[in-house]
């Protein structure tokens, strides 16, 4: 059974359970990534996906057993939601700070939520035993810590969420870990810089592809265009094997520079309409993966001028060369 035909299985038989518990869901489905996510009372956002990566590991016979896992799971948390931490230290510890795709950053619930660069936005969440809980605006109101205290506790949590994998991929370097906040530390990637002692005397090139992985590659100024090529031809197959297993956890196909003075920015523009090939082609040959990589060039100030100061770009130079073995770094 594929994907596809498990969701649309599983789908009416979860709504019905949750319907019976006396929850109102509403399905929507992302039209860029195809994948379901469930409107808990109007607000709260449940993604799908989660369970149907464990019913496609799971034998047949007991996924009516998951499923109903996943109803108490969902009444569960929306009792966690509701609650409002009102201990100031207990807040402390369970904030964190979350790097949120664009579609979920545009959710009224969530105007607080901090921009980041490549369309995505900076969340809270807290962090309990057995689930994670959206921070809100309503909640915002009844909490005993400010907004920037809030942030500033998250990202200091988030930056000491542990790491589980360390390792090479391809032209970069990558970790991973059980955490779903992984991804977020690039929301403050000099403290990554400082704690796994990475040597980026001229910057650090990075990618967040999934919520549990961080990619990264100190910037080459002798070979920053091939780098870029490089990079990039990693990083869109990358993402289009991660879309395909767990769609739910992905986050951004585009690559991001932080520059030594912690300025930071996206350089690829992957989310356009005109470079979507890239992210849909596995196998492109080298004239057009450099055609569609120059389309793809989205450079910020700050990179342009350390790397391009006379605006010239060499990226026209056959590619042919520039393919790197993928080895997926998986959570």
């Amino acid at each position: 059974m594929d994907r596809h035909e498990l969701t649309e299985r599983t789908l009416p038989f979860l709504l019905r359970r949750l319907h019976d518990a006396g929850i109102s869901a509403t399905p929507h489905t992302d039209e860029h990534t195809g994948s379901t996510h469930l409107e808990i009372d109007g607000w709260r956002r449940i993604n799908v996906e989660n369970l149907i990566d464990e019913l496609a590991q799971t034998d047949p016979s007991k996924h009516e057993v998951r499923i109903e896992r996943w109803v108490a799971f969902i009444m569960e948390s929306g009792r966690i939601a509701e609650q409002s931490v009102t201990d100031p230290d207990e807040l402390r510890q369970r904030v964190r700070t979350r790097i949120i795709p664009a579609d979920l950053a545009a959710d009224p619930h969530l105007s607080y939520a901090r921009p980041f660069p490549g369309g995505l936005a900076l969340a809270l969440c807290l962090d309990f035993p057995n689930t994670v809980t959206t921070v809100t605006n309503e909640h915002l109101d009844k909490y005993p810590l400010s907004l920037d205290e809030l942030y500033h506790w998250g990202q200091i949590n988030t930056d000491n969420e542990a790491i589980d994998e360390h390792t090479a991929c391809g032209p970069f370097t990558g970790i991973a870990g059980e955490s779903l906040f992984i991804a977020s530390k690039a929301a403050h990637i000099a403290s990554l810089v400082s704690t796994l002692r990475i040597d980026a005397p001229h910057g650090l090139l990075f990618a967040i592809p999934d919520r549990s992985v961080l990619l990264y590659a100190p910037a080459d100024p002798t070979v920053i265009t091939e780098q870029y090529l490089r990079l990039l031809d990693y990083l869109r197959i990358d993402f289009m094997r991660r879309l395909r297993s767990t769609p739910a956890h992905t986050l951004s196909k585009d690559l991001f520079y932080c520059s030594p003075d912690g300025s930071f920015g996206a350089i690829t523009r992957s989310g356009h309409p005109d470079v979507q090939e890239l992210f849909t082609t596995l196998d492109l040959d080298a004239d057009r993966l450099v055609e569609l990589a120059v389309k793809n060039m989205n450079f910020f100030e700050g990179f342009r001028t350390r790397f391009y100061p006379s605006n010239m770009c060499a990226c026209r130079r056959p590619a042919a060369t520039l393919r790197a073995p993928v080895r997926t770094l998986s959570p």
